[in-house]
């Protein structure tokens, strides 16, 4: 059986993929073009705009350039803004709800910034000074008042409108009232100086004595030595700023200067040995007997023994130290050596007994005829009759 060419196509229908279709399936879309409702669009109206894609101006785009900007949706970022973004804010002017400003009513005060006179100011220069924040330094204040005293902190705002460091010693008094605005104490010390240039800011006097520390820490304010001696008594107010005993033995005499600091007669004695250690305060030889006893309670400051003899003659001028009678025979021999210290001629008949006490001073033998004549005067010594001349002979 033949089977001829219907389609007029000169293949037979037998072998005709699309014995219908002349063309064959020209757009290679598997679907005959006498079903195909595009038969020259494989993609078969891939926009379903209902326009093949032969005759389609925008082929991909089923509102076929909806914006009539000449570029199809399938190629434009803004297929409904035929200006496509003219702000270049990367949103489309159908979505774009200041499609004239990039910064898209930037101040949010709802009126877009290509009409806003001040499109970064949500107050649109409130003050009224023709100074749109943020340009305008004090929104609220008007350009006349504007931080006068140029701290960039608004007057208005401004807790020291009038002070440009704005209470720097922060003690609660701006600079145009604080009488020292650099110190928050304000001149502590009341000397009319400010504590910021005050050198001693506790101390009104100002390191008085000079010695470089200030009053409040001065145990010795008044004093550049600052007790010196220290006996903690400050040299301003010590009646001997440099003796730490202050004249202990109370001469008026301080001991810096006082040769016997501790002897208030400062050695009466002159003997260059201070009361205090003088054995002998009031005696310049010091004893020179060696008696322990001071001359000037010394009877015999020179005699040792003290006038031993007791004859009211020191014995360094006593002829006879040890004769309370000193020699009461004159014979110059003191009793303490004389034998006879009563007899001028001691015992000058050497008969052992002295004259003072010899009946016969002179008479060796002592009366030897005890006639009561002293043989030295006796014409017969051992006659005590006295017969006569020539007896006495015979008996010599």
């Amino acid at each position: 059986m033949l089977f001829r060419s219907v389609d007029s196509d000169n293949v037979c229908g037998d072998v005709d993929s699309c014995v219908e279709d002349a063309e064959n399936d020209v757009d290679s879309d598997n679907v005959c073009g006498n079903i195909d409702s595009c038969s020259y669009d494989r993609l078969n109206d891939v926009d379903s705009d209902s326009i093949c894609a032969d005759v389609d101006s925008c082929p991909v785009d089923r509102t076929n350039d909806a914006d009539g900007d000449l570029t199809c949706s399938s190629n434009d970022e803004c297929p409904f803004d035929v200006d496509n973004d003219r702000d270049a804010d990367n949103i489309c002017a159908d979505v774009d709800s200041c499609p004239l400003d990039t910064a898209n009513d930037f101040d949010s005060d709802n009126i877009c910034g290509n009409i806003d006179s001040c499109a970064e100011d949500a107050e649109n220069d409130a003050d009224g000074d023709g100074i749109c924040s943020p340009h305008d330094v004090c929104a609220y204040l008007h350009v006349d008042l504007h931080d006068v005293d140029s701290d960039e902190v608004c007057g208005d705002v401004d807790s020291c409108p009038l002070d440009g460091g704005n209470d720097h010693d922060s003690d609660l008094l701006c600079r145009n009232v604080d009488s020292c605005y650099l110190d928050a104490e304000n001149d502590a010390d009341s000397d009319s100086l400010c504590g910021n240039v005050d050198l001693c800011p506790y101390d009104d006097a100002n390191d008085a004595d000079g010695d470089l520390l200030c009053g409040d820490v001065d145990s010795c304010s008044y004093d550049a030595n600052d007790d010196v001696d220290s006996d903690a008594v400050c040299g301003d107010v010590d009646s001997c700023p440099l003796d730490a005993l202050n004249d202990i033995d109370s001469d008026s005499v301080c001991g810096n200067t006082d040769t016997c600091p501790e002897d208030a007669a400062n050695d009466i004695d002159s003997d260059a040995i201070c009361g205090n250690v003088d054995s002998c305060g009031l005696d310049s030889a010091n004893d020179r007997d060696s008696d322990m006893i001071c001359a000037d309670s010394d009877s015999c400051d020179a005699d040792w023994w003290n006038d031993v003899d007791a004859d009211a003659i020191c014995g360094n001028v006593d002829s006879c130290s040890q004769d309370v009678s000193n020699d009461i025979d004159s014979d110059q021999l003191c009793a303490d050596t004389d034998s006879c210290p009563q007899d001028p001629h001691n015992d000058v008949d050497a008969d052992d007994v002295c004259g003072s006490i010899d009946s016969c001073p002179t008479d060796a033998d002592n009366d030897a005829d005890s006639d009561w004549v002293c043989g030295d005067v006796d014409s017969c010594a051992v006659d005590p009759l006295k017969i006569g001349r020539a007896s006495c002979r015979e008996r010599v």
